[in-house]
């Protein structure tokens, strides 16, 4: 398994108002890359519960996503085939919509964003604690929260 190339921090705040609504990241990939993801993890310090996994395999352009329950992936696991992946970069943005339990997710595109797709959470969204990215991934360039 690849190790985590980034790890950040969700910030807490008990007031649904002041609540995380998206998260931005854009990072270059290493030559030759096949694969990464992007996990959204209920602890700072274990990976056995993940409200939302998901993962870019290049070759293929599949977007594999799924979630982890105590330990052992789903199998409810919804794969989508898109030709829109770059194997050098990329920039993706989560939007979190609490009230129905799902994750929206675009690409960042020069002339905005385009919708990818859409995942319905087993866990609530508030749940989540911290984003980390895997894979062939070589530098995340940007990371960015927004709030309601």
């Amino acid at each position: 398994m690849p190790d985590v190339k980034f790890f950040s921090i969700l910030p807490t705040n008990a007031n649904p108002s002041d609540r995380v609504t998206r998260v931005s990241i854009s990072a270059n990939l290493l030559q030759d890359a096949q694969q990464y993801s992007v996990n959204f993890v209920n602890s700072t310090d274990c990976t056995d519960n993940i409200t939302y996994h998901f993962k870019v395999i290049i070759a293929t352009q599949t977007i594999i996503e799924n979630y982890k329950r105590n330990g052992e992936w789903s199998s409810l696991q919804k794969d989508t085939e898109l030709n829109i992946f770059d194997d050098s970069s990329f920039c993706l943005e989560f939007v979190f919509d609490y009230a129905n339990s799902m994750m929206h997710v675009y690409q960042g595109r020069d002339s905005g964003h385009n919708f990818i797709t859409k995942y319905e959470t087993l866990f609530s969204l508030s749940d989540i604690q911290a984003v980390q990215v895997w894979g062939d991934v070589q530098k995340v360039s940007q990371f960015a929260l927004s709030y309601n």
